[in-house]
């Protein structure tokens, strides 16, 4: 695990010390082709994934064997937390490309948890963004358009992607295919299609097959229609906490 959590980094920098605690809590590397199933709804939710290499996509089975992909992971972020609080997995999780994952027991998460109040404010927190972000994209797939939505989920990628690469590259490996993307902004495959052809023409982004770059960032964050969030990382969060022994297990 080389790249920090990016639940657990969010908004604490977590130190050497913390950082090997979560490290320390993976027990098997497993690897996955692309659009193999990493972990189907209803099986037992006894794991979570660490997402090493990557995408992966998180989708709700639903009536007559149909499949709604209702959220894009990728590299650093934490697979199948929602599950903990169900006995059975509440999503499936499948590569969408080539993944690495590293498997958590939820015991040994929960014994973090329990254990560091740093570790369990970062989580808190990061629950807390998620909540903004699933609500923004409700928003987005109920009260705008197809471009608009397509330009606010090449926006939200971008910006998850410079999250975990200071480096922010406008370069965008887009490794869904039609039918995936679709699925995700809520539309036909040949509605997507066509949208991705209409905003390549307004010279905001340049395709060329699943390689997207972005050309005019502003210009797409107007389009796009996203509130504009900037997420506080309170100093008063940063504040260490009395030493209880949990850095190195003493009672």
């Amino acid at each position: 695990m080389k790249k920090p959590i990016a639940r657990l980094s969010d908004f604490l920098r977590l130190d050497e010390a913390e950082r090997q605690l979560v490290e320390g809590m993976t027990i098997e590397t497993r690897r996955y082709r692309r659009h193999e199933i990493i972990h189907s709804q209803g099986e037992p939710a006894r794991e979570i994934f660490y997402l090493a290499d990557g995408w992966a996509g998180a989708c709700v089975d639903v009536a007559a064997g149909s499949r709604q992909m209702v959220k894009i992971h990728l590299p650093s972020d934490l697979l199948g937390t929602p599950s903990i609080v169900l006995d059975g997995a509440a999503e499936t999780l499948i590569a969408l490309s080539p993944v690495t994952i590293e498997v958590i027991p939820v015991s040994s998460f929960a014994k973090l948890f329990m254990s560091s109040p740093r570790h369990a404010a970062a989580m808190f927190l990061a629950a807390q963004k998620e909540r903004v972000m699933l609500m923004d994209r409700l928003t987005s797939v109920a009260r705008t358009n197809a471009m608009q939505r397509l330009a606010a989920f090449l926006l939200h990628v971008h910006d998850r992607l410079a999250i975990i690469n200071e480096e922010a590259n406008p370069l965008i490996e887009l490794p869904l295919s039609q039918e995936e993307l679709a699925d995700v902004l809520g539309i036909t495959p040949v509605h997507a299609n066509r949208t991705m052809a209409q905003l390549d023409t307004t010279g905001l982004v340049e395709r060329r097959g699943r390689r997207i770059t972005i050309k005019d960032l502003p210009a797409l964050r107007s389009l796009g229609a996203s509130p504009d969030r900037k997420y506080e990382c309170d100093p008063e969060w940063q504040v260490p906490v009395p030493d209880t022994g949990w850095r190195t297990g003493r009672s």
